[in-house]
């Protein structure tokens, strides 16, 4: 101590000082990163943990607080892990009702929780590890900011009244999910069956906040085999499509959507989450009986009294089925399933295990109607007319992109907007190129329904799109390095629909634009490194 005493200057005094403690602290408290978006309403967690105390294994005790925006200076405690009446009142009702509380998570660390948001509950928050030893070294608090937003997300479904369908119809429902939060954030979307007599829903299929699309334990069969779809249309549409229905898809359908944020510390959570109304869905089976009776479908019940639909057996393992004249309905896939039936002793039949034929397609044929011949069951043969097709003549463009010069480290969004489209129900595919090293490498793609199909891996943590109205296609690049410079190129593909249903690719566009990222023209140092510096000149003059 004596030689530091012999500096009169202050400045010398200060500069030991910052040699003295420039060595790593031993405590050190730590909360998450802010700032947090969270939604009105929904709950808050914020992690608080200690490292450096000489007993490790001991409960520490934690106190936080809070400052409002409005009142920067004025401290208001909320809740102690070992002091009941730390909070102050305007919070302590609060934590009496458990609506504020500490969860311990282990001897060092503690969750701070609010079940529901409100909007006072916005600012700085400061969590401290109460010091039970002789000496002080070391950081004792930390500090992160949260906010309030409005919660934006709207979900609603086209269905709610109960539907009734036949066994192996078609089932579409659309579900319409949406946010206009100001903050960068992603949707996930899922589907949900939730049959009677069970506890929990079981998820029938989800399209995740990264665009990747998953089927639910149970669907996976008919997912793979292109059976259950989830795609999305436009904006904010999220249609389910089950090309069969089965008997074990009776009972409450609803969609789900959640709405998710990245927070400081790189991670993803979920500010909240809603579900659209149910529907109700029952299914039936439409068959021939043993007895050759004929049962057909509430919607095909007037077309059969009409002589427009006929079924019937043609040979002992032989089956027809017509529809004269035929509909632009009646186009798609038919399949045919078989069941032997046995008389038990009491005359009732038994029902034995149900097999259905291969998937038939068929066409429309110029005499207007459409015949399905199914021979030898489990095996099927169907006789496919051709159809014309008109394709349209493409007017697809997108506007051109400007050349964007850029300083290092900033965030950059390049902008690819179609201004001109075919149909106002094409779908568009989108692929972001770089130029690099002579060779165009694809940073991300996206088929028609808004769905990654390529995407650098490296990449994924800096880079991201967004697809808002016209459409209009945004590529943001974060924290911008020298590498990210170069050529870049939109690559907009058109698709539309045949009369059959198909999605064609109609024509592909291509716009490409030169970004240029500059240095700082100057180098900032930090204040503290500054003066360590000079600190060190000081001490080689005295």
């Amino acid at each position: 101590m004596s030689d530091i005493l012999k500096f009169q200057d202050s400045d010398d005094f200060i500069c030991v000082l910052s040699l003295l403690y420039s060595g790593e602290a031993r405590v050190k408290t730590e909360v998450q990163a802010g700032p947090l978006y969270r939604v009105l309403g929904s709950p808050l967690y914020i992690t608080c943990s200690v490292s450096g105390f000489r007993s490790e294994n001991t409960d520490k005790h934690f106190e936080f607080r809070m400052t409002k925006p409005s009142n920067p200076n004025f401290e208001i405690q909320i809740i102690s892990s070992n002091d009941d009446t730390f909070g102050y009142s305007s919070h302590q009702r609060r934590v009496r009702k458990n609506e504020i509380a500490l969860k311990r998570l282990s001897p060092n660390s503690v969750r701070f929780e609010i079940k529901s948001l409100l909007k006072a509950d916005e600012g700085e928050y400061e969590c401290t590890a109460v010091n039970l030893e002789d000496a002080y070294d070391g950081e004792y608090s930390d500090k992160t900011v949260v906010k309030v937003i409005e919660d934006s997300l709207s979900v609603s479904s086209s269905a709610s009244t109960p539907l009734s369908l036949n066994e192996g119809e078609a089932l579409t429902l659309t579900c319409l999910a949406s946010s206009s939060t100001s903050q960068h954030t992603h949707l996930s979307v899922a589907w949900y069956l939730h049959k009677d007599g069970q506890e929990d829903a079981q998820p029938i299929i989800s399209l995740n906040r990264d665009f990747t699309l998953s089927p639910g334990q149970g669907f996976e069969r008919r997912y793979q085999a292109g059976l259950i779809r989830l795609d999305k249309w436009g904006e904010a549409a999220y249609n389910l499509q089950m090309a069969e229905v089965e008997p074990s898809d009776q009972g409450r359908i609803y969609c789900q959507a959640q709405e998710w944020i990245q927070d400081p510390d790189g991670s993803w959570y979920i500010i909240i989450q809603k579900n659209a109304e149910e529907m109700t869905l029952t299914v039936k089976l439409a068959r021939i009986g043993p007895t050759g009776v004929l049962t057909v479908a509430p919607e095909y019940s007037v077309r059969q009294k009409n002589g427009e639909l006929r079924a019937a057996r043609t040979g002992n393992r032989n089956y027809r089925l017509i529809l004269k004249p035929v509909r632009t309905e009646d186009q798609g896939e038919y399949i045919c399933t078989v069941w032997p039936q046995e008389r038990g002793q009491d005359d009732a039949f038994i029902e034995g295990e149900a097999k259905d034929s291969s998937p038939q397609k068929t066409e429309l044929r110029a005499s207007n109607q459409l015949a399905v011949i199914v021979n030898n069951p489990g095996t099927a043969s169907c006789s496919h007319f051709g159809a014309t097709l008109n394709r349209k003549i493409s007017r697809l463009d997108v506007s051109p992109i400007p050349a964007l010069t850029r300083n290092m480290n900033t965030d950059i969004t390049i902008t690819c907007s179609i201004v001109k489209k075919t149909s106002e129900s094409s779908l568009y595919s989108i692929t972001w190129l770089h130029e690099e090293n002579a060779g165009n490498k694809t940073i991300v793609s996206l088929d028609r329904n808004s769905i990654v199909t390529e995407s650098q891996a490296d990449l994924s943590q800096r880079i991201s799109m967004r697809r808002s109205k016209g459409p209009t296609f945004e590529l943001t690049i974060r924290q911008a390095r020298i590498s990210d410079k170069g050529s870049y190129t939109c690559k907009v593909g058109e698709w539309l629909q045949d009369p059959r249903g198909e999605w064609y690719l109609l024509s592909t566009v291509s716009k490409s634009t030169v970004l240029t990222i500059t240095e700082p023209g100057e180098y900032i140092y930090f204040s503290y490194f500054r003066n360590m510096f000079t600190c060190h000149i000081q001490l080689a003059q005295k």
